[in-house]
Parts: C-alpha cells; structure tokens; sequence
C-alpha cells in the first residue's frame, strides 16, 4: 500500500542524507535525472538560498527559498565570489543581472541601473566594497 503523505522535497535533494543539501547532493540529483547542467549553476542556486554562508542549504532555507521569500545574504564576500563567474573581482553587469535573477524582488530594479548607481567610482564595475554596500542597502 503506498503512503498516503507525499514525497519530502527537501529529502529528494538531501541525497546523502545530512539534514542539509550541498551543491554535490543537487548535481547528484540532476544527473541521476539523466539531465546535464552546469557545476557552477548549481554553486549559484545553492549560494542564493544559503543564507548563513556556510555553502549548504538547511531545510529553513530550503523552505524560504521554495516559499519565494526574497533570500537574505549575511555573507557579503561569499555572495561577490559566488556572482564573481569570472573570478576578475569585479562584478560586471552580466554578473549582476545573474544576481538579480535569484532574487525575486529585485526583479523590478534594472541591474543597470543599480550598477550606475553602486558603482561609486564610475568605473563600470562593482568591486567587493561597492557590492557588500549595494547587498546592505537592499537589505533595508
């Protein structure tokens, strides 16, 4: 007879089963799909819902993460050298916008114009000091 409850989702992505779902338990679980997808795509979704920057995502921040809550970045350097694709130390506008597609109420912001307006020193990129500042004030 089968269960009556449906699957755990966060337990389907916990494939090692250590009450937390890394970046290895999500490409395990995409390849064993018989899906390709890109190491460095899954360190920036798995940077996006991690909110203690431990590189590993609870079952709190799982949930808030399934439940659309707009994720809250405690680690201002794990965020730059997660969106940092490049690993140039600046983040360029293509960087951002990726930035600002995991957050989904930063949607109606323009990553250019948010670079225009972070980028203190009007050199078209955002360095570490300008990009914790930009995290802090969409903190607010």
């Amino acid at each position: 007879m089968a269960s009556e409850q449906p699957a755990d989702t966060f337990d389907l992505w916990d494939r090692d089963g250590d009450g937390q779902i890394s970046a290895d338990d999500i490409l395990a679980g995409i390849t064993a799909l018989g899906l390709d997808i890109d190491a460095e795509a899954v360190e920036r979704l798995v940077a996006a819902a991690d909110t203690d920057g431990d590189w590993l995502i609870s079952r709190a921040e799982f949930e808030a993460a399934r439940l659309g809550r707009d994720p809250e970045i405690t680690d201002a350097d794990a965020a730059f050298d997660t969106f940092d694709v490049n690993h140039n130390e600046l983040i360029e506008l293509d960087e951002l916008e990726s930035l600002l597609r995991t957050c989904p109420g930063l949607t109606d912001e323009s990553a250019e114009s948010l670079l225009v307006a972070a980028d203190l020193d009007g050199d078209g990129f955002l360095s570490r000091a300008e990009f914790a500042a930009l995290l802090a004030k969409l903190a607010q």
